[in-house]
């Protein structure tokens, strides 16, 4: 478990408070943990003889409705017509109980594989990026790849000491225990970003956009410099769905032609 109410209660109102702060904590939807994260599949227009799913996991606030409301799916496979697209209601409760990895391993990305797929990706936008890089952590390379739209990547305190270090190739993360927890998983996901500076090979699984305009912008400049350079997108706007959906079939259409 990475987070809790019990012992996760400073890590948890850093999230709110730097969401907040993108103005993503207004009217928004939590979910319910008790139930099983649900998922709905948008099958290809134009399925390919290699079968391929996309997993996409929502923002703070964000589900599988309000994803399908902004036309999330019809976007990607527009310029991506061969993939079919995972909608995960892996919502903020899950984040909340602690337990979002194992879940989300067990209910959507597991059935997935199961399912006979030749490459599963996933992605996440704001703090679904965040989950997608604690899953990248806990579950190394069971992706194709993972693909980060604006991710929450920790509290200010923790970007500035990377950033003085000259950036995740040669800060110090410390010692560190095996267990990711609610103490130690921003620091825990970055080491795992200074690892692939060391191991360049897996690298050029992620991509990651962001707007120019997003508050969220210097620090995924500071991750970039973990990635090949033209893995990494600058997109106009903020932190909307729109500059996300616009930036995605940049990236996504990229995906496409090196796959």
């Amino acid at each position: 478990m990475w987070l809790n109410e019990n012992r996760g209660t400073e890590p948890m109102k850093s999230i709110l408070i730097a969401l907040a702060f993108l103005g993503l904590a207004g009217c928004f939807t939590i979910g319910d943990a008790q139930r099983p994260i649900a998922f709905e599949t948008i099958a290809a227009p134009k399925p390919g003889a290699e079968r391929t799913a996309l997993i996409i996991l929502p923002g703070f606030g964000s589900d599988t409705q309000d994803m399908k409301k902004h036309g999330v799916a019809a976007a990607i496979q527009e310029v991506w017509p061969e993939v079919d697209v995972i909608l995960a209601d892996a919502t903020f409760a899950y984040y909340r109980e602690g337990n979002l990895i194992e879940r989300l391993h067990d209910e959507v990305v597991a059935p997935t594989l199961r399912a006979g797929y030749r490459k599963v990706w996933l992605t996440g936008a704001s703090l679904g990026g965040m989950g997608a890089l604690l899953y990248e952590q806990q579950h190394p390379a069971e992706m194709a790849g993972i693909v980060l739209f604006a991710p929450f990547l920790g509290d200010r305190s923790l970007l500035q000491e990377i950033d003085k270090a000259g950036g995740p190739r040669d800060w110090n993360p410390g010692e560190l225990p095996v267990e990711v927890n609610s103490a130690n998983y921003q620091r825990q996901v970055w080491k795992m970003i200074k690892g692939w500076t060391e191991a360049p090979q897996r690298a050029p699984r992620v991509w990651l956009a962001c707007g120019v305009e997003d508050r969220l912008f210097g620090s995924a400049r500071l991750m970039s410099k973990a990635l090949p350079q033209d893995h990494f997108v600058e997109l106009p706007g903020g932190h909307t769905w729109e500059a996300w959906i616009n930036g995605g079939k940049t990236v996504f259409s990229r995906i496409r032609s090196e796959s």
